[in-house]
């Protein structure tokens, strides 16, 4: 019998993709109506008896549950409460994280698990997944993010007295500023860059032997602009894949005639695959229409996921 994993409905994940890799998704809480709805965690009691269930179902080989980050929901600290039934056998991840990141981490280690690995093996592909993916968010209001208590009232006043259009980014757990633009347009020229620059180090850092980018554009009721985004960053892809970076970098000029250039080289890029996931209705109401985001995960080459969302 395999480890099962367990994440909630903020991993985005695709039904079919989840069914299909064997990971079992909770979802979040959706309360009242219209203006007045809201989000709540997932309660001790049930997140018990969810892992009480997966623990039958896989012979007790154990469970690693990946739920959104402890700075954004209870769901975690319930989470660890339900986990101490289960004698270490059932292991709550800290993600810091939200988003694809999350499923990229569930589907990493749903793999190994049916690969017949045991729970401190998984806990480590799931964790080395986390550690090696990203996140960042475009909102179209603060408004939703600061009722929320997500973004704090001065980060909010400061970006809308300004007129300021922010790129956020999860760093520990919390959304912080990444980049501040001016418009929309040129808050998504700055996340294909931050995307670009992502592709490269990894060329750079791999040395001949990248691992896959797999990248996830997130959208609140935005999917034309999603899909505007996503076949800019594989225009984006495509440009790098026909420059020629040199294989050897040039001798440097001599100390103090000039100021150093710093010059990247590789020898390939890392394949990269775009697909487009729209956000659930629980991190809808915290981003507010028309948010955009991007997730993005390096993973080793030869392990791709089973299968992915609508890839561009």
């Amino acid at each position: 019998m395999a480890v099962q994993i367990v994440t909630d409905s903020s991993c985005c994940l695709p039904v079919e993709l989840a069914t299909k890799a064997g990971i079992t998704v909770l979802d979040l809480h959706v309360e009242g109506e219209a203006a007045e709805r809201t989000t709540s965690s997932l309660s001790t009691l049930e997140l018990t008896a969810s892992y009480a269930r997966l623990m039958e179902r896989g012979g007790d080989a154990g469970v690693v549950a990946l739920h959104l980050s402890k700075q954004l929901s209870a769901t975690y600290a319930n989470a660890c409460v339900a986990a101490g039934v289960f004698d270490g056998q059932v292991k709550v991840l800290d993600t810091k994280n939200i988003g694809m990141v999350l499923g990229f981490a569930a589907l990493s280690a749903a793999e190994a698990a049916r690969g017949g690995a045991d729970l401190d093996k998984v806990v480590a592909v799931a964790e080395e997944s986390l550690k090696n993916s990203s996140l960042w968010l475009y909102v179209h209001q603060l408004d939703a993010l600061r009722k929320g208590g997500r973004l704090s009232v001065g980060q909010a006043l400061l970006t809308s007295t300004l007129a300021i259009k922010p790129i956020l980014q999860l760093a520990e757990g919390r959304l912080t500023l990444a980049a501040k633009t001016r418009t929309q347009a040129k808050a998504m020229d700055r996340v294909v860059k931050l995307v670009r620059r992502l592709v490269i180090d990894e060329a750079v850092a791999g040395k001949g032997n990248p691992r896959d980018v797999q990248i996830a554009v997130h959208h609140s009721d935005a999917e034309d602009q999603a899909v505007d985004l996503s076949v800019r960053l594989g225009a984006m892809v495509e440009e790098l894949n026909q420059l020629e970076a040199p294989a050897e970098p040039p001798e440097p000029r001599p100390h103090g005639l000039r100021r150093q250039v710093r010059v990247e080289t590789w020898q390939s890029l890392p394949q990269v695959e775009v697909s487009i996931v729209p956000l659930p209705k629980a991190l809808e109401l915290h981003v507010g229409q028309g948010a955009l985001g991007v997730a993005a995960t390096m993973r080793a080459r030869g392990h791709a996921a089973d299968g992915e969302a609508t890839e561009q």
